[in-house]
């Protein structure tokens, strides 16, 4: 059968090093909870609350290079949002997985939970952007061409990114490809992390080039 969406995601995501992921089950999250579950060598670590866990994954990517949190949308999703800003002012790279209302619910501006009933469901993404590198909403389509670019965004400025699935694109199969942008299996190396590479990041993006990048 054909890779799922969050098949897709998870199996990228261990080919570059992240084994464990940490986060709180939600509804809108449910299908991507119960794939981390199944996943034969991804685990589901289970915390008390979304905060707990992104500072989880932020320690995770202090030691292993990379690191991923799963929320639900809206009250989950702004539990962890100050983590995840402590990971983009340290330099570090964690994948944050949001579970969020189905697409014709979205489409449809639809009155829902976790929503503040005005029918902007991008609202709570546009709060993550300040403080990730990059940002995707996953479709059968993009899928491969998004968790790709967000891979690669992650590595290259070590910083956190934002990854929104939504609960009936989870589990449909990925229609396209796209070719992997980092080595798949290698982890970022540890010696591109925080303070020790910012500064040299900075001066090496202005000519096109970055120590995080050419590592990778």
């Amino acid at each position: 059968m054909a890779e799922t969406v969050i098949e897709y995601v998870l199996r990228r995501l261990k080919e570059i090093g992240v084994d464990d992921v940490f986060g709180v089950a939600g509804d809108y999250a449910f299908p991507v909870n119960d794939a981390i579950v199944e996943h034969p060598s991804v685990s589901w670590i289970g915390c008390c609350n979304e905060l707990n866990a992104a500072y989880a994954a932020d320690g995770y990517a202090r030691m292993r290079g990379v690191g991923a949190v799963c929320t639900t949308y809206g009250v989950g999703e702004l539990a962890a949002i100050s983590a995840i800003a402590g990971s983009y002012a340290e330099s570090l790279a964690v994948f944050h997985l949001v579970g969020t209302p189905n697409l014709p619910t979205q489409e449809s501006r639809a009155l829902v939970h976790h929503t503040l009933g005005n029918g902007e469901f991008d609202l709570f993404s546009g709060m993550a952007a300040a403080v990730v590198c990059a940002t995707a909403i996953m479709t059968p389509q993009n899928a491969a061409s998004e968790t790709e670019r967000l891979i690669a965004a992650a590595l290259y400025h070590r910083q956190p990114v934002y990854m929104a699935i939504p609960s009936d694109v989870a589990d449909k199969p990925v229609l396209g490809a796209a070719p992997s942008l980092s080595p798949a299996g290698k982890r970022p190396p540890d010696s591109c992390r925080g303070d020790r590479c910012r500064e040299r990041c900075v001066e090496q993006r202005r000519a096109g080039m970055c120590a995080a990048r050419d590592a990778a």
